[in-house]
């Protein structure tokens, strides 16, 4: 009778319950029942604007999507142990690494990287202030920084599952509640007509309301996984300005253990950086992302892995910083550029479609009101 959207609401009103909960209110007071459809529709209108149907669909996907890459990654054997070269260390200073305990909820994998472990490591070795130390094992650490960051994928993707089904959680409580509006609206509209249009009219502007809806719905999907991927790239925007500010630091630490503790960080905030900006590449697959390329982020990436090894050497350093310093500011550019393609595209096309769906919904609320009066009387 067109009180639902065009998602499907899987609810069927009870006519005869709706029936016998108005009979007492309607003992004179006709008008109650059409003022309640008139307060119902208005509801209906002001939450279906914030299209939880086609959005909760959309968060459904990403939610199956991450999840299945998060299992994926906890899947592949051989990574319990960081996978460093097999080789005799001839330092006495040489900590081993212990292996791997059961993380949270029983995990195999830990989800925090060992970098207590690492760091004392690094310091034993004298990595962090002796160039030629710090090439002779640039190697062994490069390894197990892959280890190291590979686990620290594993948790960036659990926390991202977890922030979704947050996410999916709202909307599917806001589209529950919008079904419960529709069934209550369309028991009220069987019991006043019997479950048929009154007029040509009511049909004709239902119709047209029906098709709006389902422009509007449409936009409202794509509205979501933009909605992804804008917050996922203002993330990365932002780790990678923190992680720039962290390792221009780093460069006027003296303190050994403060310096490689400044650099742990540093590359944790850079490896989140470019997890987010995977992920929003996955959110949001068939647009280009303007002012981001692979190599760029291969760059970053293959100086995060040796970031540990080329503080001690000065011309590293200054390249790392040089690679940091285009990965931030392109990083700021492309989150810019999202935001801006999204105001002057998908925005408008969704308001427009907003706007006819409102106007049309309170075109057939009114005639609705007027012809349910008159049957009323």
């Amino acid at each position: 009778m067109g009180c639902g959207s065009s998602m499907d609401t899987q609810t069927n009103p009870v006519v005869t319950e709706v029936s016998s909960e108005m009979q007492p209110r309607q003992n004179g007071a006709s008008g109650n029942v059409v003022e309640q459809y008139v307060r119902l529709d208005e509801q209906i209108s002001k939450l279906e604007g914030t299209c939880p149907g086609p959005r909760m669909a959309t968060a459904e996907a990403w939610v199956e999507h991450i999840q299945s890459k998060h299992e994926a990654m906890l899947g592949l054997e051989g990574m319990g142990v960081a996978p460093m070269r097999e080789r005799e260390w001839e330092t006495e200073e040489a900590l081993p690494l212990p292996a791997y305990t059961m993380g949270r909820q029983g995990d195999p994998i830990v989800a925090n990287t060992p970098t207590k472990d690492l760091a004392q490591l690094a310091y034993n070795l004298g990595v962090i202030g002796d160039a030629r130390k710090a090439s002779m094992h640039e190697d062994f650490f490069a390894n197990l920084s892959e280890s190291a960051l590979y686990l620290l994928s594993i948790r960036y993707y659990g926390e991202l599952l977890e922030h979704t089904k947050v996410r999916l959680k709202t909307l599917v409580e806001s589209y529950a509640e919008l079904n419960e509006l529709y069934v209550r609206q369309d028991g009220i509209i069987a019991y006043i007509s019997g479950g048929t249009y009154m007029t040509r009219l009511e049909e004709r502007i239902d119709e047209q309301l029906e098709t709006a809806r389902d422009t509007r719905d449409k936009l409202g999907s794509a509205l979501e996984q933009w909605r992804i991927c804008g917050l996922l790239l203002r993330a990365a925007a932002n780790s990678s300005t923190q992680a720039l500010k962290q390792w221009r630091q780093l460069g006027r630490i003296i303190d050994p253990k403060q310096k490689l503790q400044w650099a742990l960080d540093c590359r944790s905030l850079l490896h989140a950086s470019t997890i987010s900006l995977e992920a929003a590449q996955l959110a949001l697959p068939h647009v280009e992302l303007k002012y981001m390329s692979h190599r760029q982020v291969l760059a970053v990436k293959h100086c995060n892995t040796y970031l540990i090894t080329d503080i001690a050497n000065k011309a590293r350093y200054e390249h790392t910083s040089r690679v940091f310093t285009s990965y931030e500011s392109n990083m700021s550019k492309t989150c810019t550029w999202l935001y801006e393609t999204f105001n002057s595209t998908l925005r408008p096309d969704y308001d427009k479609a907003e706007e006819t769906v409102c106007r049309l919904a309170k075109t057939l609320r009114d005639h609705r009101e007027e012809v349910f009066s008159t049957v009323r009387k």
